[in-house]
């Protein structure tokens, strides 16, 4: 199998190669390079392998903070040489330096080489591979609202607050939301606000000057304390998962999450952990969005390892604890103002109710032997204030004996079963 068709095979069937910061897949892994030794400073030369797929641009993930500059050059589809200088962006979390290019006129090519002139020797990690993914949506698309529900807002560092760098052009509006997604950084781990805004504010400069993109790839980050911070609108268009960017809210977890990969062992917080199930929340709840339908970057096309195995294994509890979360704090659909009053009673005994929302309701009356004798209410109310009263007899319209009757209010309400005391006149 030759080495153009062994990274095809690899590409679309194996998570062998991970995805470097939602930036691109990783086409290739420690190339070989051919060095030259030039008074004080090397020259490492490489190249891409020759991909099925076009690129937009590349990057190149350099395990050294030696580097001096970096040239890209590849053949476009006319069969024009072109030359890019790369930009240069340190990752303090890994000790690396990344070098990205994109072509200024959107040149597509499937095969690039690289110069990289450093101070010392060094070894390549990552090549990776831009895939072109537009950010736009075409027409005029209304701004979606939340919904103010049950569940709180949780606080969010704000994009003024973290110090955003301004969208490089207008954002496309959601059309809808259909898809909630998480994703680890593979960087920039924080482990307090301040970490966190630096770190926030690095991420946005590597994707808008080092990516091209608009603006910050994701809606939401969290770190390690959990603090959460405001990427772009969550009612915009992002760049997080290629390919499936419409209706889907991405928030990224800083740090590196997939022990596989060198340096990328961490572990969730507990702290991060309840901002992600209190911002999920908040987002389902807002949006109108099941949080059964979360999932990981990975979970779309297999071409990635994001959010990394110690979150990504996680994902089914989060589900789960999210779904709880959301319903510990649902108010009650029926709110019994006073329960049962006069209690005891010998006509008439009347449940005082609120609703907040139109629905059909009823409240079974039982016997002493659990039989149901009546059903009061069983009709649509529109919300509000409302009395229901049951005057002792059964569903035949017979008077009943006096004793004592238990009243099974609504499953949507949060009141217990009442005891009912029937006396004579």
């Amino acid at each position: 199998m030759n080495r153009i068709i062994a990274f095809q095979f690899l590409f679309l069937f194996s998570l062998l190669f991970s995805q470097v910061m939602d930036l691109g897949p990783v086409i290739d892994k420690y190339p070989d390079l051919h060095v030259r030794d030039s008074l004080s400073f090397f020259i490492h030369e490489g190249e891409s392998p020759l991909m099925v797929f076009s690129m937009e641009g590349g990057a190149l993930e350099i395990e050294s903070e030696s580097v001096i500059r970096v040239e890209f050059s590849f053949i476009n589809q006319l069969g024009q040489f072109k030359k890019y200088p790369g930009k240069l962006f340190r990752d303090e979390f890994s000790e690396s330096t990344f070098a990205t290019f994109i072509p200024e006129l959107n040149e597509e090519f499937n095969q690039f080489s690289f110069t990289i002139i450093t101070t010392e020797s060094i070894e390549v990690k990552s090549v990776i591979g831009f895939i072109p993914d537009s950010e736009i949506i075409q027409g005029a698309l209304r701004t979606m609202i939340p919904t103010v529900g049950d569940v709180p807002k949780p606080t969010i560092v704000t994009r003024e607050e973290w110090g955003a760098e301004p969208p490089k052009y207008s954002y496309s509006n959601h059309p809808y939301i259909d898809k909630l997604t998480l994703h680890h950084a593979a960087c920039c781990s924080a482990e307090d606000l301040e970490e966190g805004k630096s770190q926030v504010r690095w991420i946005q400069d590597f994707h808008q000057n080092g990516r091209g993109w608009n603006d910050i790839a994701y809606h939401f980050l969290i770190d390690r304390a959990g603090n959460i911070y405001q990427g772009r609108p969550e009612t915009v268009v992002g760049s997080h998962v290629g390919g499936a960017n419409t209706g889907n809210i991405g928030v990224c977890l800083l740090g590196c999450y997939h022990p596989p990969e060198e340096n990328c062992f961490q572990t969730m917080t507990e702290k991060s952990g309840e901002s992600i199930i209190h911002l999920f929340g908040w987002i389902s709840d807002a949006y109108g969005q099941n949080p059964a339908s979360l999932l990981g970057h990975r979970d779309y096309f297999g071409n990635t390892a994001c959010p990394g195995d110690n979150v990504w294994y996680e994902l089914p509890g989060m589900r789960i604890d999210i779904i709880d979360y959301m319903e510990s704090l649902e108010l009650p659909l029926i709110t019994f103002l006073q329960p049962a009053f006069p209690n005891p009673f010998s006509n008439q005994v009347t449940f005082s109710i609120e609703l907040k929302d139109a629905a059909n309701i009823s409240i079974d009356i039982y016997d002493l032997l659990g039989r149901k004798v009546k059903s009061i209410g069983d009709n649509n109310f529109g919300p509000g204030k409302m009395n229901l009263s049951w005057d002792g007899k059964n569903d035949l319209g017979e008077k009943l004996s006096n004793g004592m009757y238990f009243a099974q209010p609504d499953k949507n309400s949060s009141l217990e079963m009442v005891k009912l005391v029937m006396m004579k006149n």
